[in-house]
């Protein structure tokens, strides 16, 4: 762990510490306003660390050895009388080892020991129930004020929030399957494609991605959510209404991603991602962090004319526009700094996304890339420095077996090797043209290696026969076009013809294909010459000893495979941002900082509806590992992102406190309330059995979020 990360992570853990220590503050303020005798109040928990009381001054550690020698008695022991004789100050003021929370010490209450009151007359219990209502609520009202306060901060300065511009859409979510309804006379049944501007959500104007994130996870189960976005071709508003679905985290979703610029990514992961491509794509080592790109061509048309204008592209989402065209390669200009500098980049065919019957949500990988229920097989792409057989497996290897696993599918390697035990496994594999046996290790269900799918071998792995497809929103078993054909896994795809011959000589087909995409094209012109015969017929050679060439005749085509994909993903590009600030007015900042905190408690009291309503999963909550594990990440973007995830968390600190349940606040505030109603406070034996029973509960949630966030940390997810 890096010097930087270390120090991200201190500043979080101070952050949080001055957040339950102002909350505290407020507290230990309004006992003074109330008259309340307070014999302490301490910043942080655990031991001392140094003390003060006037009249004693400062102290290692606790102030009382010194009081003791001076006035022969602690302070506490001591009357208003007496402490005023010695000069001494009824409250010790401590900073305690551990930098997290603080605790205000009141005479006459003590939190879990409802009998420990007082009659002394500045006691907290001899002290009004109004008087009384403004100390237990001053910590919740210190919280937002210290929220409002940091949001203002954070306007003032701006903050950069993700677009609210459609990058990535998921193939069969709702967003994929929605279309636009009538708006303004017209517009009906357009898609939502990459670039459009999304406008309004239920009738409120959308400013950043995250109000569209937070819209769908806040959705009522079943009830559709109404969006106008802007298309990106025509420039005109549609309207959708969209029903959001649960996704594997537990979070209802639209299925829509964010845009991004195409600018690399900085800092250490950066550096490790590209290094790793480059790994696996020389020709992408000349790519480095801070990088941008700022045109494409045809790399046909590049090589014809070095001088040739290239396209301007300044988002993600005109990269994926571009590559919509089956190319071999893209030819890109990249400029850094001063200089500029030609790449170009390999591409592959964009295989169809297939969802096999009976895998469950959570598998490690619910679904496969592949054409028509073909499906490739799995390449290694890269062996991990860490990897248990980094001299065993090599790049370029592609997997023919695992134990009794013939021609693995990637989804189905990857799920096989999850429930197989630690230890040695027999992989098959390609490697230079020939078959060899391998023992290899298997750790935690891994190989330690990255794949891909191996589409430089026209080969088959086991093929599809079924799969689920969105009917009306549904997932729904459909079989494929090759279903009954009973072509086997291993299979060499050769070519397509229009028609079953006796003979099969090579005029059947245009050329035998070496690899998928060889195999796509002679598809593609196959469907098209068939619909002067009716007829289309796949030809496979058999992975049998006997290799024999196979014609099967297909009740259908099997579909069509347009665009490219390259190997940049979106993840390395800088997030496409929109600034929200004050533009330098404070009465604007001051606006700005009480809206967002009161849609902060509102948002709060929605999660807490939403997880009664299971549509938001318990496992999406965090504890205290996991709110640093996420600060750090957010500390290192600026000081205004530290600052507003600060405010984010005040404000939950103030909401959750004041719930009604036992031991938090609220608990005490609705006790109060009661002994305002019923001139008495509830009996002692319920409160201990409240607050025995709220301790359980914040213990079963520390125990539930803590979970959640070793697992996390486990399994590299945030």
């Amino acid at each position: 762990m890096s010097f930087e990360s270390l120090f991200n992570i201190l500043l979080i853990i101070l952050g949080f510490g001055l957040l339950i220590g102002i909350h505290e503050l407020g507290h230990f303020l309004a006992a003074k306003w109330s008259g309340i005798r307070t014999n302490a109040f301490a910043v942080g928990m655990g031991p001392q660390v140094i003390s003060f009381r006037k009249g004693v001054g400062f102290c290692f550690k606790s102030s009382s050895p010194k009081v003791i020698a001076k006035c022969g008695k602690d302070a506490n022991g001591m009357t208003d009388a007496e402490l005023v004789e010695h000069g001494i100050s009824e409250t010790e003021y401590s900073l305690r080892l551990l930098p997290i929370g603080g605790f205000v010490s009141m005479l006459g209450q003590e939190d879990g020991k409802p009998e420990e009151v007082s009659a002394d007359p500045r006691s907290y219990n001899m002290c009004s129930i109004g008087k009384r209502m403004v100390v237990v609520s001053a910590g919740v009202f210190m919280n937002l004020l210290l929220a409002i306060l940091f949001f203002v901060i954070c306007f003032q300065i701006g903050v950069h929030f993700e677009a609210p511009i459609v990058g990535q859409i998921i193939p069969g979510s709702p967003a994929a399957n929605a279309r636009s309804i009538a708006h303004n006379g017209g517009g009906e049944n357009n898609k939502i494609v990459p670039g459009d501007q999304i406008e309004f959500i239920n009738g409120e104007k959308v400013t950043t991605f995250q109000d569209v994130q937070i819209a769908s996870a806040m959705a009522k189960p079943g009830v559709p959510i109404l969006l106008a976005i802007t298309n990106s071709a025509d420039g005109n508003l549609y309207d959708y209404q969209i029903v959001p679905k649960n996704t594997d985290g537990g979070l209802l979703e639209l299925g829509l991603f964010p845009d991004s610029t195409l600018q690399l990514r900085g800092g250490e992961s950066a550096v490790s991602a590209l290094a790793m491509l480059a790994v696996q794509y020389p020709e992408l080592l000349q790519l480095q962090p801070g990088m941008k790109m700022a045109g494409i061509c045809d790399p046909v048309d590049y090589r014809r004319n070095k001088d040739i204008a290239f396209q301007p592209i300044s988002q993600f989402n005109q990269l994926e526009s571009f590559l919509s065209n089956r190319l071999n390669s893209v030819t890109t200009l990249w400029a850094y700094g001063d200089k500029q500098v030609v790449v170009e980049i390999p591409t592959q065919i964009k295989l169809q996304i297939l969802r096999p019957v009976g895998i469950p949500e959570n598998a490690p990988q619910n679904y496969e890339y592949g054409f028509g229920g073909l499906v490739p097989l799995s390449e290694i792409s890269y062996v991990v420095p860490t990897s248990p057989n980094i001299d065993s497996l090599e790049v370029g290897d592609v997997i023919t077996k695992v134990n009794s696993l013939d021609y693995p599918r990637m989804g189905q390697l990857r799920n096989y090797l999850a429930n197989q035990p630690d230890g040695d496994v027999h992989v098959s594999v390609l490697r230079s043209g020939s078959e060899e046996n391998i023992i290899a290790k298997l750790e935690d269900g891994k190989l330690g290696v990255l794949l891909t799918s191996a589409l430089d071998f026209s080969i088959t792995a086991q093929p599809l026969e079924e799969v689920l497809t969105n009917v009306d929103g549904a997932l729904v078993s459909t079989p494929t076009p090759i279903a009954g054909l009973q072509i086997l896994g291993g299979s060499s795809l050769l070519g397509a013809s229009t028609s079953i011959s006796a003979e099969l000589s090579q005029n059947d087909i245009v050329h035998t294909a070496q690899t998928w995409r060889q195999f796509i094209d002679q598809m593609d012109t196959a469907t098209m010459n068939s619909t002067a015969t009716g007829k289309l017929v796949l030809i496979v050679k058999n992975p049998t000893k006997n290799a024999e060439v196979i014609q099967f005749e297909l009740p259908t085509a099997l579909g069509k495979i347009t665009g490219s994909t390259s190997p940049l993903a979106q993840q390395l590009f800088e997030p496409l941002y929109v600034t929200r600030h004050s533009d330098g007015n404070p009465l604007k900042a001051l606006q700005m900082g009480f809206d967002e905190t009161t849609n902060m408690v509102v948002m709060t009291y929605l999660t807490i509806d939403r997880l009664f309503r299971r549509t938001v999963g318990v496992d999406q909550l965090r504890g205290p590992v996991g709110i640093v594990s996420i600060g750090s990440k957010i500390a290192g973007r600026g000081f205004s992102y530290l600052l507003f995830f600060l405010a984010i968390i005040s404000v939950n600190l103030a909401v959750l406190n004041f719930l009604p349940l036992p031991i938090v606040d609220g608990g005490l505030f609705l006790y109060l309330v009661y002994e305002k109603i019923f001139n008495k406070p509830p009996p002692i034996a319920f409160q201990n059995a409240a607050a025995a029973l709220g301790l359980c509960l914040i213990g079963a949630l520390f125990l539930v979020t803590f979970y959640n966030d070793i697992a996390r940390l486990i399994s590299g997810a945030v």
